[in-house]
């Protein structure tokens, strides 16, 4: 056998002091030559044999070494990956987790012990077939399937998706794993987005690639949670701040956001909207909108955040109309002063072309 995996020295140590960490070493050592060089059949031979005796070892912390030096390999002899797989669980679970060569078959048995940890193992495996993610959903429990959900590179059919949703629709846990994973089925979105919270509805729209009418629709719902539910001499610019931002870099800052923002008299939201889109700080942002400046001053600064100029008479009167009521409404909650807002801009611009009918639709619903 080649010496560098095994050499005299080593033998002698083995037989002089055979405890667990001279064991153990020796295990890792033939397992990597095991993993890595190129041996001849003789020496493979002699490997997988120090293999069979040690995975038989008394001590636990030596099998534990050797199943955790073979679970990389290749093509491992049955009745080794058997010793392994039936030792106990800090031996087995790594194994089961990351051996690449365990049949659907094998893994199957497993999913059909009663062992949780076992099972979950089995979840979080990479490249999990569809077949198996079925399996799963339809037999195992929250813990392994909510594993599974968290597994990005195991594939689950939108079936699956229906099942889980079918048996755990009020689990809050199994909802938040899925809005977590990077890809979800449309349908399933749409399944789900009525039973979460706003926070995450918040993940929803910036970490996947929604349709726009759901979008937006999640959008203006996240908004509402966070900027019109609470009242105006409490709203923090920073966390007002934080959702733009948010919007932004998830490429979600829309000027149709931005329009209904200010038509529901959502100033905050509009003045920082428009930080992030024309790279204004905010103290110049805020004295083009309400220090008497010309329109022009206005228009420079929506041009500069590409706000389409059919919007633009939308915007003014929007402004317009905040400036008259804002010290009206100022002891009302935000929500009585956006529907004022609402009710004066539909009064002014229903009837002409400044207003699509679905922002017209969109305006009227909220007084309703």
């Amino acid at each position: 056998m080649n010496e560098d995996i095994l050499n005299r020295h080593d033998v002698a140590i083995l037989a002089n002091k055979p405890n667990v960490e001279t064991k153990s070493a020796i295990a890792s050592k033939i397992g990597s030559y095991y993993r890595k060089s190129k041996l001849s059949s003789q020496e493979i031979q002699i490997a997988e044999d120090i293999f069979r005796i040690m995975v038989r070892d008394t001590e636990f912390k030596v099998r534990e070494v050797i199943s955790n030096n073979l679970k990389d390999c290749k093509h491992l002899p049955k009745d080794i990956v058997d010793s392994i797989l039936n030792d106990i669980d800090s031996v087995a679970i790594p194994f089961i987790q990351y051996y690449e060569m365990l049949s659907d078959e094998d893994l199957i048995r497993i999913l059909n012990t009663t062992n949780i940890e076992r099972q979950k193992a089995v979840s979080q495996r990479k490249n999990l077939s569809s077949e198996l993610s079925n399996y799963i959903t339809e037999n195992c429990n929250d813990e392994v399937i909510g594993e599974l959900i968290s597994n990005e590179s195991a594939n689950i059919q939108e079936n699956s998706f229906n099942i889980i949703l079918d048996k755990y629709s009020d689990n809050d846990d199994i909802k938040k794993r899925m809005v977590f994973r990077s890809e979800l089925p449309v349908s399933i979105i749409e399944k789900i987005v009525g039973k979460i919270s706003y926070k995450l509805k918040s993940h929803l729209v910036l970490r996947h690639n929604l349709p726009k009418d759901l979008a937006s629709n999640l959008v203006e719902e996240i908004k509402e949670k966070i900027i019109l539910h609470i009242s105006e001499e409490h709203s923090s610019d920073s966390q007002i701040e934080e959702l733009v931002h948010q919007l932004y870099k998830a490429n979600r800052l829309t000027p149709n956001l931005v329009v209904r923002a200010i038509c529901l008299g959502d100033l905050k939201f509009f003045e920082y909207a428009l930080v992030y889109l024309s790279e204004l700080p905010i103290a110049e942002v805020r004295k083009i909108l309400f220090s008497n400046q010309a329109d022009f001053m206005i228009r420079n600064l929506l041009r500069k955040a590409f706000i389409p100029k059919s919007v633009f008479p939308a915007i003014f009167s929007a402004l317009k109309i905040i400036k008259e009521i804002r010290f009206d409404c100022g002891r009302s909650s935000s929500k009585a002063f956006g529907h004022k807002v609402v009710e004066r801009i539909l009064s002014l611009l229903q009837n002409n072309d400044e207003l699509t009918p679905e922002d017209i639709k969109y305006l009227v619903s909220k007084i309703n």
